[in-house]
């Protein structure tokens, strides 16, 4: 369901986007880094599930402290990301404009999701914001393999499994809050 048109996201969607979603982890790395390790095996994902991060901070621990299969970034926080372990094999470039998600953007993060091995390592690179790619990661990543990861703006880490009920909220909160524009 790759949109044809800009997606908006409508006010109401605001506040709902506003919540913390899946596990939310109020540590510092490099123990909030373990600590999503922990919850994999805990689930069922063994140790080395596939790992999307969104936004700058948390791509960068990430790949300092273990690794991240696709980074989605902006390069506002941090002018380089480094993404540890093996280098990355590709990277996809999009524009993005805050409060939207354009068909670029949408296709870069499905691609990379899609034609990323497990052992390996892309970067979407976002001129703009990343922001809200969270709930396209979300709708595109591999069931029951892996989680998207990304900073919360109070200050903690969300950590959503890729489990049918999450893809499935990701595909209502992009059929609900936002219009094609």
């Amino acid at each position: 369901m790759q949109p044809q048109r800009v997606l908006v996201l409508r006010e109401e969607g605001r506040a709902m986007l506003a919540y913390g979603w899946g596990f939310m982890i109020f540590e510092d790395p490099p123990d909030s880094v373990r600590t999503l390790f922990n919850l994999s095996r805990m689930v069922g994902m063994g140790g080395k599930p596939f790992i999307i991060t969104v936004g700058d901070v948390v791509s960068s621990n990430f790949g300092t402290y273990a690794y991240t299969n696709v980074a989605i970034v902006d390069g506002k926080t941090r002018r380089r990301v480094e993404l540890g372990g093996p280098g990355i094999e590709a990277e996809y470039k999009c524009r993005n404009s805050p409060g939207t998600i354009t068909p670029e953007c949408y296709s870069a993060v499905s691609q990379a999701v899609r034609l990323t091995p497990a052992e390996g390592r892309a970067r979407v690179a976002v001129e703009g914001e990343e922001d809200l790619l969270s709930l396209v990661a979300i709708r595109e990543c591999r069931l029951n393999a892996g989680w998207v990861v990304y900073g919360h703006w109070k200050g903690f880490v969300c950590a959503i499994p890729c489990t049918p009920f999450f893809k499935r909220l990701a595909e209502v909160l992009l059929e609900t809050y936002f219009e094609q524009h």
